[in-house]
């Protein structure tokens, strides 16, 4: 509860001050951590000073005289990253840089210090402790790019840790000055302006997270196909073929039930486009009303459990955020929320984007792409497809196969999980012909190769540590993103490690359909990588030239 109404504008100068100051630390630690994480990566430790020192000058503080909304965010994120830090194993292959770099060295400590911070704050109500972790998650999560050699894809988690670690600094900036020693400094705020304060952050907050929906509603309408080519021409049922190329289709054991969803969605493409592009437009008006709000956000993440049981694609870590909203908006008033902390959410879905990442997903979903997969020849001179998740906790990368590409006359360009940025490649894929580019050299579109193969070693060398005396790895349970069904036959999930000779990656240009629920592939060209030679210990010529 936030007290009796004031007009919109009454007693905002110190919460404004605050949330002001909560926006600086919070672009701060965005360009600190882009900067050393990415371009000098051993420089991490000086990142970790200048996170820790400030959550330690603030860990007297705690959030228990905070309103209960307050409370109810800072506690929900924290059993988030609780849960994060405990089960996501942070196995990456250190492939670029070596297990004894100083930030590989960070990366394995990483889950520890993060998950320690994470619960400090949740048992003794700490929110710098939450703000701390939460940056470290961020951090750790960016060092992947460094550590592979390649890009990896932070979407998954970089919007929860960036609306976490801003609210958390802001609900930390709050308690101080509620506290006896800023009261003495004559820097304190009474009751009411500390509420005031802490809805107007996590009115920010909750706003930047909305403008990740609203702006890829936006984006559809400016894909190079004209502003109604989604709405009126995405074909969402192409995204069942490539599930199943991919590995992630739930019903894979099922045909029948494969068929009838490819067939639902066939039928109703259209008003399925539109469904969604409206829900995700109405997000700042759906802001103006709380109850409006929780009925929008409960949306969300009913349309991401649709796609994770259609597809196998689990934003389990955005489906989380969006329960602690709604958690934390069960705890107001609609009074409370009205005027202030829906006109601050506006305005941060609207323009959140100059302090917050956010996501502008919009492409055409193709029936046909340059398919990337690494195989893995045995003693025996058979090859194996390895599935995503043999790459653990880098499963992410491995099934969108933002890896390599060869170039050249015969294969479609790169698309990340089928997914056509430019309409030219959606109807190249839907007459299933490569555009026509002429002759020109191979060359790595993601790579380099030599970053690809280090990464297959480095992996293999991981998995057969860990392996049983069988010589089998188990890296199914896992809080993949891209989950592979569990009821799918993985001839390589009884896999002796030790059998294993060498490793390939594969590119195929393939045209993907449906026969009776049934994975049709029309194979047009295919490039093999060699990358390693496990008998020898060594990465293979065609990876290194």
């Amino acid at each position: 509860m936030i007290g009796r109404q004031q007009p919109l504008l009454a007693g905002l100068a110190a919460p404004s001050v605050l949330l002001a100051v909560a926006l600086a630390a919070q672009l701060l630690l965005r360009l600190g951590t882009g900067v050393l994480v990415h371009r000098v990566p051993d420089m991490v430790p000086v990142w970790a000073v200048a996170v820790l020192l400030p959550a330690a000058a603030l860990a007297g503080v705690r959030w228990t005289a905070l309103p209960l909304f307050a409370r109810r965010f800072l506690a929900g994120t924290a059993i988030f990253l609780i849960l994060y830090f405990g089960i996501e194993p942070f196995d990456l292959p250190y492939a670029a840089i070596g297990p004894d770099a100083v930030a590989a060295r960070f990366h394995m400590s990483g889950r520890w210090v993060g998950l320690a911070l994470a619960l400090a704050a949740l048992l003794w109500s700490r929110p710098s402790l939450l703000w701390a972790s939460a940056a470290w998650l961020w951090a750790v999560r960016e060092l992947q790019t460094p550590l592979t050699g390649f890009h990896f894809s932070t979407l998954d988690i970089r919007v929860v840790c960036e609306v976490t670690s801003f609210v958390a600094i802001g609900m930390a900036l709050i308690a101080a000055a509620r506290s006896r020693r800023a009261a003495a400094l004559g820097l304190g705020i009474d009751e009411a302006a500390a509420a005031r304060a802490a809805l107007l952050i996590i009115a920010a907050g909750i706003g930047a997270h909305l403008g990740n929906y609203f702006w890829s509603a936006i984006a559809k309408l400016t894909l190079d196909g004209g502003p109604w080519s989604w709405l009126l021409g995405n074909q969402l049922y192409n995204s069942i073929p490539v599930a199943l190329e991919r590995g992630s289709m739930p019903w894979a054991a099922v045909p029948a039930v494969v068929q009838w969803l490819y067939d639902l969605f066939r039928q109703f493409a259209v008003p399925i486009n539109f469904a969604s592009f409206v829900l995700q437009l109405l997000a700042p008006l759906a802001a103006a009303r709380r109850r409006w709000l929780i009925a929008i956000t409960l949306g969300y993440d009913v349309f991401h459990l649709i796609v994770f049981l259609a597809l196998g694609l689990f934003f389990w870590k955005w489906i989380a955020l969006n329960i602690v909203i709604v958690a934390t908006l069960a705890a107001m008033r609609d009074e409370d929320w009205r005027g202030l902390g829906a006109a601050t959410a506006i305005t941060f879905c609207l323009a959140g984007s100059a302090f917050f990442y956010t996501a502008r997903l919009a492409w055409y979903d193709a029936p046909a792409q340059a398919s990337g997969h690494f195989e893995a020849r045995t003693d025996d001179g058979r090859s194996y497809r390895l599935p995503p998740a043999f790459f653990r906790s880098a499963s992410y990368q491995a099934s969108q196969a933002e890896l390599w590409w060869p170039g050249g006359r015969g294969h479609f360009n790169p698309l990340i999980w089928g997914s056509a940025k430019r309409h030219a490649d959606l109807e190249a894929g839907r007459r299933c012909q490569p555009p026509d580019r002429g002759a020109r050299p191979a060359s790595p579109f993601w790579g380099p190769p030599l970053a690809v193969a280090r990464f297959a070693a480095a992996n293999h060398r991981q998995l057969l540590a860990s392996a049983g005396a069988d010589g089998r790895a188990d890296y199914y349970w896992l809080p993949h993103h891209h989950v592979p069904s569990p009821f799918v036959t993985d001839p390589v999930a009884h896999l002796d490690l030790r059998r294993i000779r060498a490793y390939t990656y594969v590119v195929e240009s393939v045209c993907l359909s449906l026969d009776r629920g049934h994975l049709v592939r029309r194979v047009l060209r295919r490039t093999a990588l060699p990358l390693y030679d496990v008998a020898d210990d060594r990465l293979l010529p065609a990876a290194t030239r």
